[in-house]
């Protein structure tokens, strides 16, 4: 294990965080960080960064306005009722985090992306006194306080939180101690209702202290690149260990940005530590990207579920020698626990990967059924014992007498529901669960919170979750079986309910419906007896030949599935663009097929594995590259949409199934995306090409236009360019695109010569280099320098521009210096890349649908009638209102 003193050689003056900083708590190191290196830079983003002062002063304004909650609103103290955050995964969002901690309100930390519904019920819970809430996530945030009276929106702002100049020293003025409560936590309960965990401030030290020096992980002269959203418990305390240990902590939100530029940001920023989670480190692997992109990175952690012997090994294949992959083992009741390293010299891996050896001061214990230890590997129940664990579960005194347990010498012990055994040589595996929670995408699931919710759906009697292990065994899956009182039963209407008041990964993944769940003969449910989980996957499974075997086989792994039957539709399994990336990919690496003839566009037209096989074989229109027939027929006027910067023209599959089928669908994308070709390096060139192949499909107008990110530039040049012609554009549909000015465009963040004349060279390759290796980063940069430098004249027709909940929105709803005619601003679901996914494409799909409707007065409102429209964008409109019930 490399040595504490091996990380903390460098510029950075701090002393070297320590197990002895846990009692005086998270303020009094951080008081010992900025007073250090006050200069230095903390967190950065994107778009900023702030030093450790600029951090400590913005924290200070967060804690002074949270100073009103000390007298509630009943006129009660509401000194230590937690407080929650709504906030974008950017540096304001640290300020905030650290600015709740000193206020000693314990802090909750919220997912944007999870239902208001859900997020009102965890606040409620909690008891919230306010919730502080960011522009983006405002609106959200009234939504969860409506229904609670006792409970306040409290606006945060990182520009004007800087501008109020208060000192850095007022953050740390009468802060918590280590004994006192620092972090709230919502954690699956067995009931159905959440638990939640209560870390203090002395856990959240010890925990950034065994995280970093104590396993000689990284020190304060590393920058740590952080991508696990800040919602989740490893998220939060990932962000504090790195003010607290002093290094640079650098913020991504992959959620929003995607997978495949994120090998290109880490070089960029001179990662040299990435926290990922196994789906992370798969997707980061499916991309193949240039092993030069990950050269900075010296210590990679892995956490959040069981990762595999062949997944890290795919990952050390593109790490340097001296880069080692950290898989970790805690818990929100814990923190860290375990980990089992891997360097350079370790033999080749296989099966899951052990858990390794406790973290320093923390002790392993397996234990039976009466709560003794086992011999040395035999399976029992993990108990963990360290300085510091959880103070216990909010308002739950049963459950924290039951999980928890003070020592003698001063330590405390959680029982866990894990299975696990200690081998020969002092290391940990884990074997399952005493409970039925299971983990799904790296997130701990308890089916009891799916029951209640599928207990709240019309038509639901009887409903049980469970967790199903795929014959690879290695995830689950969870399959809920309802009885339901339905004349007709629809899994996929029971799934969209689920959606609007359940996170992603807790919609199940299949839904059997039964006449009577199987009960005991006295009356107890019988999970045994229930019929075997189905096999995922729609159509019926059939012969299928050698070649058809094959393609099922790339499928099912670009969907994450067990098997895919030769008659299922691709996109109706859930494949998006992410997926169609990973499937195009495999198809050319593993199948050997031409990358001419593999592409998004044949995917499309032959969704099937049988239908895709057979395509396989022939020679695809060239043109199909670039111009993609999502649905080349139909009655109606056609709707071209254009792919944004490393984009896709598949992605756009489910906004075309959600139009009219009579609504002819041609998506537009760079070429070079899918064979090799010159890529377009600016907006007026990238519209003119999209202008000769709209027209070679509809040669004169009028013409419907649409475009997302990036493409929404294009889209607003092809229609100056087409009046040019003497063409009318009827409609222009912008898609969360920043307008055509510059100065509305975040500015990358700068990045070292070196790497800059490294990034620049590997441009010139752009679209020359074989699809599927890396390149889809250098299509969005090449489209990001583009748009820095165009400048459009306003467009007078009329106008739809639609905008998702990002970080950006404020940016992109500023368009109404541009449209000079009729428009509209239309808020709709998801972020910028998840709008064009389910459940949010439906939003999109019915604003889009309305405009094209009222255009051929299949609607009573039409663009030139009352005025639904506004050159401000301050408008409330029937398009909007369909977006929004959506």
């Amino acid at each position: 294990m490399t040595s504490s003193d091996d990380v903390l050689t460098g510029s950075r003056p701090v002393a070297a965080l320590s197990d002895a900083d846990a009692p005086a708590g998270t303020l009094s190191r951080l008081a010992a960080v900025v007073q250090a290196q006050p200069d230095l830079v903390a967190v950065a983003d994107e778009a900023g960064r702030l030093t450790y002062r600029e951090l400590a002063r913005a924290a200070a304004a967060v804690r002074a306005d949270l100073a009103p909650l000390e007298t509630g609103i009943d006129g009660s103290s509401d000194r230590r009722r937690p407080v929650a955050l709504l906030h974008s995964h950017d540096r304001g969002a640290i300020a905030a985090v650290f600015g709740v901690l000193a206020s000693g309100h314990p802090l909750l930390v919220l997912d944007p992306r999870t239902p208001p519904a859900r997020l009102t019920a965890f606040v409620e819970q909690a008891g919230a006194a306010a919730v502080l809430a960011d522009d983006a996530n405002a609106e959200a945030a009234a939504q969860v306080v409506a229904s609670l009276p006792d409970c306040r929106v409290v606006p945060v702002d990182l520009a004007r939180a800087e501008a109020a100049g208060r000192p850095a020293e007022s953050l740390w003025a009468d802060a918590p101690t280590g004994s006192e409560l620092a972090l709230l936590a919502f954690t699956s309960g067995s009931t159905g209702r959440p638990k939640g965990v209560l870390n203090n401030h002395g856990m959240l030290v010890r925990d950034a202290y065994v995280s970093s020096i104590g396993t000689g992980a990284y020190g304060a002269d590393d920058v740590v690149g952080h991508t696990l959203p800040l919602a989740f418990h490893a998220g939060t305390t990932i962000a504090i260990a790195g003010v607290l240990v002093g290094c640079r902590l650098e913020l991504r939100d992959v959620r929003a940005t995607g997978i495949a530029t994120l090998p290109g940001w880490l070089q960029q920023i001179g990662a040299t530590v990435a926290h990922t989670s196994p789906a992370i480190l798969r997707a980061i692997v499916a991309q193949r990207p240039d092993p030069a992109l990950l050269a900075t990175l010296r210590t990679v952690t892995i956490a959040g579920e069981a990762a595999h012997g062949r997944d890290v090994e795919a990952l050390r294949a593109l790490l340097p020698d001296h880069c080692a992959v950290r898989h970790r083992y805690g818990s929100s009741e814990t923190g860290l626990i375990s980990e089992y390293v891997v360097r350079s010299d370790h033999p080749e891996l296989s099966g899951p990967l052990p858990i390794g050896r406790p973290v320093p001061g923390t002790e392993l214990t397996a234990l039976d059924e009466n709560g003794d230890p086992v011999p040395d590997g035999d399976a029992g129940t993990v108990a963990i014992t360290a300085p510091y664990v959880a103070s216990g579960y909010w308002q739950a005194p049963d459950l924290t007498a039951a999980a928890f347990t003070d020592l003698p010498d001063g330590r405390r012990r959680f029982r866990s529901q894990d299975v696990g055994t200690k081998d020969g040589d002092g290391s940990w595996r884990l074997l399952g669960r005493r409970d039925h929670s299971v983990k799904v995408r790296g997130l701990l699931v308890e089916p009891g919170e799916v029951d209640a919710a599928l207990f709240g759906l019309d038509d639901v009697r009887e409903a049980l979750t469970v967790g199903a292990l795929r014959p690879s065994g290695e995830s689950y899956r969870l399959v809920s079986y309802v009885v339901s009182g339905a004349e007709q039963p629809s899994a996929a209407r029971v799934r969209a309910g689920l959606r609007q008041v359940l996170p992603a990964h807790m919609v199940p993944e299949a839904v059997v419906f039964l006449d009577a769940l199987p009960r005991t003969d006295r009356g107890k449910l019988d999970r045994s007896a229930l019929p075997p989980p189905p096999i995922a996957g729609t159509g019926p499974k059939g012969p299928m030949t050698e070649w058809q075997v094959q393609v099922a086989q790339v499928f099912a792994k670009a969907l994450e599935l067990d098997e895919v039957g030769p008659d299922d539709d691709f996109f109706e399994l859930g494949g998006d663009s992410l997926a169609v990336e990973a499937l195009i990919t495999a198809v050319v690496a593993d199948l050997g097929v031409s990358p001419t003839a593999a592409t998004s566009s044949v995917l499309v037209q032959a969704p099937t594995v049988r239908a895709f096989a057979a395509r396989l074989r022939r020679t695809p229109d060239k043109r199909g590259a670039v111009l993609v027939p999502l649905r080349p027929a139909g009655s109606r006027r056609p709707l071209f949409v254009v792919a944004g910067g490393g984009g896709l023209g598949v992605a756009f599959v489910g906004l075309a199934r959600g139009l009219d089928p009579e609504v002819p669908v041609w998506a537009l994308q760079s070429p070079g995306m899918e064979r090799r070709a010159l890529p377009d390096r600016s907006v007026a060139g990238a519209a003119r090409r999209s202008v000769r192949l709209l027209r070679s499909v509809q040669p004169h107008g009028p013409y419907r236009i649409a475009g997302h990110s990036f493409g929404g530039l294009v889209a607003f040049e092809m229609c100056h360019q087409l009046r040019a012609a003497g063409e009318q554009v009827e409609l222009l549909a912008v898609l969360d695109s920043f307008p055509p000015d510059p100065a509305l465009h975040p500015r990358p963040a700068t990045a070292p010569a070196v790497t800059a004349l490294k990034q620049n060279l590997g441009l010139l390759t752009t679209g020359l280099v074989s699809p599927g290796e890396g390149h889809y980063w250098r299509f969005f940069e090449l489209s990001t320098r583009a748009g820095l430098r165009y400048h459009g004249a306003p467009w007078d027709g009329w106008a739809l521009v639609l905008v998702a909940d990002s970080p950006d929105r404020g940016l992109r709803e500023q368009w109404g210096p541009h449209l000079s005619g009729d428009w509209s601003l239309v808020p709709v679901g998801g972020d910028h890349l998840s709008m064009l996914r389910e459940p949010y494409v439906a939003g999109v799909a019915n604003a889009v649908g309305q405009a094209l409707d009222e255009l051929d007065g299949i609607s009573p409102v039409g663009p030139s009638s009352s005025p639904t429209v506004t050159t401000t964008g301050a408008v409330s409109d029937p398009v909007a209102a369909a977006a929004g019930d959506a």
